[in-house]
């Protein structure tokens, strides 16, 4: 199945990444199974949070339309 998924990085702590390597590459390897799907789910349609400044907004199928809205402007996906 083909989702969508929309990640959030805190610009803050957007440099400190780079230098965990390892914890981008499990962040990845974990996004195509069920181990942050399950945990979406059980957090009802609230954000959770992965650490390092990321969060994990929402996954959809990729057909589903979706629109991401800040007080400034909105983007749809």
């Amino acid at each position: 199945m083909s989702i969508r998924t929309l990640v959030e990085i805190n610009h803050d702590q957007l440099h400190a990444l780079k230098w965990d390597v390892e914890f981008w590459e499990n962040l990845v390897a974990q996004l195509g199974g069920t181990h942050y799907s399950s945990r979406l789910i059980e957090a009802n349609g609230r954000p959770i949070d992965i650490g390092h400044g990321v969060r994990i907004i929402m996954q959809r199928h990729h057909s589903t339309e979706c629109s991401v809205k800040s007080e400034y402007e909105e983007v749809k996906l």
